[in-house]
C-alpha cells in the first residue's frame, strides 16, 4: 500500500517537473461583474407594492482576501410602463454609481468531478454586502438624497478548475442570486414644500469573472 502511494506521488511530482510548468497565483487579481435585477421596486411608503423598474449593472471586482470582494460599478434603471400607475417616481430612466464590499463564505461542496480530463470544483456559499449607491437626477428632477445606504444577502455558486494549468489557475467564476434592500432613500425631491423619498428593494442575479495573475512555480 505504501509503495503504491509513493509511486503515485513520484509520478505526479516528476511528471510536473518533466513538463516544467506548475502555476501558482501571485495574489493579484482583477475582474468584472454583470448583473440583472428584473424584480425591482422603487416607491414611497404610501405607494402600492408593485414592480416598477428593471435594472442592469456592470462593474469591476477584485478579491483582496479570501472571501472579500470590493466592487465599484454602474447601474442603468428603466421604469416599466405598468409601474408608472403604481408609483410617483419621476424618472423614466436613471443612472447610478455603485460601491460595495461583498463577503462570500463558502458553505458546502456541491461537486468535485473530472469532466473531459479536467476536475471541476463547485461550492455553494453565502454572500453578504454593505453597499452605497448614488442616483443622478436631472435638471427638471434633481436628486436631493445623499445616496442609498443599503445591503444585500444571497447565495453564490463558486466554480473553478482543479488543475495546475495556467488557464485553470488564472480564472474563477461566481454566480450570485441576491436580495437588495435600501435603508436610506435612493432618490428624494421636494414638491410643494413636501419632500418625497423613494426606497428600493430588488432581487437580482450576477456573475463575477475574475482573472488571477499566476507564475510558474518551477522556474
Amino acid at each position: 500500500m505504501k509503495t503504491g502511494i509513493i509511486t503515485v506521488i513520484a509520478v505526479v511530482v516528476f511528471g510536473k517537473m518533466a513538463v516544467g510548468q506548475f502555476y501558482e497565483r501571485t495574489g493579484k487579481n482583477f475582474g468584472m461583474y454583470f448583473s440583472a435585477q428584473p424584480l425591482s421596486i422603487m416607491k414611497q411608503s404610501r405607494d402600492p407594492l408593485a414592480l416598477t423598474t428593471i435594472n442592469g449593472s456592470a462593474g469591476f471586482v477584485s478579491m483582496i482576501s479570501r472571501g472579500i470582494y470590493p466592487t465599484v460599478g454602474y447601474t442603468y434603471s428603466h421604469q416599466l410602463k405598468a409601474g408608472i400607475r403604481n408609483t410617483s417616481f419621476p424618472l423614466a430612466q436613471s443612472h447610478m454609481v455603485d460601491a460595495s464590499i461583498l463577503f462570500n463564505k463558502r458553505l458546502v461542496k456541491l461537486m468535485n468531478k473530472r469532466i473531459n480530463g479536467v476536475c471541476h470544483y463547485v461550492s455553494l456559499g453565502l454572500i453578504l454586502a454593505p453597499e452605497y449607491h448614488y442616483m443622478f437626477g436631472t435638471r427638471e428632477n434633481p436628486n436631493e438624497s445623499f445616496g442609498e445606504v443599503g445591503g444585500q444577502i444571497g447565495l453564490s455558486l463558486y466554480h473553478h478548475y482543479s488543475s495546475a494549468s495556467k488557464r485553470a489557475r488564472s480564472k474563477t467564476r461566481q454566480y450570485d442570486l441576491f436580495y437588495r434592500q435600501g435603508f436610506t432613500p435612493i432618490f428624494a425631491q421636494t414638491i410643494g414644500g413636501v419632500q418625497q423619498k423613494f426606497h428600493r428593494q430588488e432581487i437580482g442575479i450576477r456573475v463575477r469573472l475574475i482573472h488571477h495573475e499566476v507564475y510558474d512555480f518551477l522556474k
